[in-house]
C-alpha cells in the first residue's frame, strides 16, 4: 500500500505520455515481428530482455553486469544481423502517410475478378505468370528492370504480356491498386528452400518479394497448371477461383480499407488485444525502470552564477561561488541526473554598490528533473559589489639563499619599480606592495638581470595587456 501511495503521489502527466509513447513503439514492434521472417530471433532477444529486467528487480548484480558489459557488442550484432529488417521498418514508417490519408476510404478494386479469371485460364493452358499486388510498403528497391506501362488491369493485356512468345513473359507484373504499373520486372529470389520445395524460379521470386515487403504475389505454374499465392514468405496453392478471390479481397481490405475509418476505430478498436498487451508491457517496464518506492538522497556542490552584473561594479572575492544542495527522489532519477548541468543563477540587474542578501531558492536551480530539493546550504548568500580602485603598487623583489662567497649582493632593483593595478576586494585598501617570486642567488656570481614573476593576490588584477613579470637587476660586488 505504501508503494501504491508513493506511486500515486509521484505520478506525473509526463509519465503518462512516457508510457503511451513506449506502448506505441512496442505495438509497432510486435506488429512488425509478426510479419518478419526473423521473428524467432526477435523472440529470443525479447526473452533475454525479460531476464535482464528480472535480474535488476532481484538485484542479481553479476547477471546485470554481464548484460551491461555485452550490450554494445549485442547492439552492433543486432544491427548487422537485422539490417534488412530495420531498413524495411524505416521504409514502412516513411510510407505510413498522414493520419488524414489513412482515414480516407480506398477506391473499390473492381479488377479482382479479372485477375482471378485470368490466373486460372493461364493455369488451364499451362502458361506461367507472376503478378505482384503492392501493399503499403515501397517496392522500388526490390525490383530490377521492368517496363513502365501504367494501364488498367484487363484480361487481354495480361494475356498478351504472359504469352510465351512475349518478351515480358518471364518477368513479373506489378499492380498498384487498379493500375498495372510495370511488366517484365525481375524480383529477388527466396533462399527458403523448405518453403520452395521442388518449384522453380518463378515461385522463388514470388516468395522472395513477399519476404522483402508486404506485397502479395500470384504465381501460375506452367509445369503443374496450378495457381498459388505468396504472402509473408508463405506459399499456398489455390484450389478454386473462390479461394483466390477471397484471399485477394482480404489483402485489399487489410491494406486499403473500403469503409470510412473513424479515429476511434483506427486508434483503439483495430488490433485491440495487441494494443492492450503493448500497454501492459509498457506499464510493467516503467515500473521496473522508472518507479522505485524507496527514495534516496544525494548531496552536490553546485556553482553559483552571477549574471547581468553592472559594468562599473565588480564582485568582491568574499562573495560565495558555490552552495551545497541535497536532493531527494527515486534512484533511477539520480541515474538520469547530470550534476554538471546544475547551477544557481542570480540576476544582478539593478543591483548597486554595497552588500546584498540574496536567498537561494528552487527556481534559480535548473536541471534537477523529477528530484526534489531537500536542503540548500547556505540558504542565502551575501553579494558584495563595489567599484574597483586603481592604485600604484611598489614592486618588491624577493630572494632565497646567498651569492657564492666571497662575492656580495650590492643591490637589487626591479624594473619597473611600480605598476598600476586594480583592487577587486573592497577590504584591500592597505595594499601598497606587490612581491615577486623568490629568486635563487646560489648560482649568481656576477651582475645580471633576470625575469621574475609577480605574486598576484586574488584581489589584485593587472590592466589588460600588462605582462605578469618584471626585470630584476642584481648588482654583484667582488672583493
Amino acid at each position: 500500500m505504501g508503494s501504491l501511495e508513493e506511486l500515486y503521489r509521484s505520478f506525473r502527466i509526463a509519465d503518462a505520455f512516457d508510457i503511451a509513447f513506449v506502448a506505441l513503439f512496442i505495438y509497432a514492434a510486435l506488429t512488425w515481428f509478426k510479419e518478419t521472417t526473423s521473428r524467432y530471433v526477435f523472440i529470443g532477444v525479447g526473452l533475454l530482455t525479460v531476464v535482464y529486467f528480472v535480474a535488476r528487480a532481484f538485484n542479481m548484480y553479476m547477471t546485470v553486469f554481464l548484460f551491461q558489459a555485452v550490450f554494445a557488442v549485442l547492439l552492433v550484432a543486432l544491427i548487422v544481423v537485422f539490417q534488412e529488417d530495420l531498413r524495411r521498418a524505416f521504409e514502412r514508417l516513411a510510407a505510413f502517410g498522414t493520419l488524414r490519408d489513412r482515414l480516407q476510404p480506398a477506391p473499390e478494386f473492381t479488377e479482382i475478378d479479372v485477375l482471378v479469371e485470368t490466373a486460372f485460364e493461364l493455369a488451364a493452358k499451362k502458361v506461367g505468370a507472376l503478378v505482384v499486388l503492392k501493399g503499403e510498403e515501397p517496392l522500388d528497391r526490390h525490383i530490377d528492370g521492368g517496363i513502365s506501362i501504367d494501364a488498367h488491369v484487363s484480361r487481354p493485356l495480361l494475356d498478351s504480356i504472359f504469352d510465351p512468345h512475349s518478351m515480358g513473359h518471364d518477368g513479373a507484373v506489378i499492380v498498384d491498386r487498379q493500375r498495372l504499373q510495370l511488366f517484365a520486372a525481375h524480383l529477388p529470389l527466396s533462399k527458403n528452400l523448405k518453403e520452395l520445395g521442388t518449384r522453380g524460379t518463378r515461385h522463388s521470386a514470388a516468395i522472395g518479394i513477399s519476404e522483402a515487403c508486404d506485397a502479395l504475389a500470384i504465381v501460375v505454374s506452367e509445369e503443374r497448371g496450378q495457381v498459388s499465392i505468396a504472402e509473408r514468405g508463405r506459399l499456398k496453392t489455390m484450389a478454386a477461383e473462390s479461394d483466390l478471390k477471397d484471399r485477394l479481397l482480404r489483402f485489399h481490405t487489410r491494406h486499403f480499407p473500403k469503409q470510412d475509418r473513424t479515429l476511434w476505430t483506427m486508434l483503439v478498436r483495430e488490433n485491440a488485444p495487441l494494443k492492450v498487451a503493448s500497454l501492459l508491457i509498457a506499464c510493467v517496464a516503467w515500473t521496473f525502470i522508472v518507479f522505485e518506492a524507496d527514495t534516496a538522497q544525494q548531496s552536490f556542490n553546485v556553482p553559483i552564477e552571477y549574471r547581468n552584473r553592472p559594468e562599473d561594479l565588480v564582485l568582491d572575492e568574499s562573495t560565495p561561488v558555490e552552495a551545497r544542495i541535497t536532493l531527494r527522489g527515486y534512484q533511477s532519477a539520480f541515474n538520469l541526473l547530470d550534476p554538471d548541468e546544475m547551477k544557481f543563477s542570480i540576476d544582478l540587474n539593478g543591483f548597486d554598490e554595497g552588500q546584498h542578501r540574496v536567498e537561494l531558492d528552487d527556481p534559480q536551480l535548473g536541471a534537477t528533473g523529477t528530484l526534489e530539493i531537500d536542503r540548500i546550504s547556505p540558504r542565502s548568500v551575501n553579494v558584495v559589489l563595489h567599484r574597483p580602485r586603481v592604485v600604484e603598487l611598489t614592486v618588491q623583489p624577493t630572494t632565497t639563499g646567498s651569492v657564492p662567497s666571497p662575492a656580495e649582493l650590492a643591490s637589487i632593483k626591479a624594473s619597473p619599480s611600480k605598476i598600476r593595478a586594480t583592487l577587486l576586494n573592497s577590504n584591500a585598501r592597505d595594499v601598497q606592495t606587490i612581491y615577486t617570486e623568490p629568486i635563487s642567488l646560489q648560482q649568481i656570481d656576477k651582475t645580471t638581470t633576470v625575469k621574475a614573476k609577480l605574486m598576484l593576490p586574488d584581489h589584485v588584477q593587472l590592466p589588460r595587456g600588462t605582462p605578469p613579470t618584471v626585470d630584476v637587476r642584481l648588482e654583484i660586488r667582488q672583493p
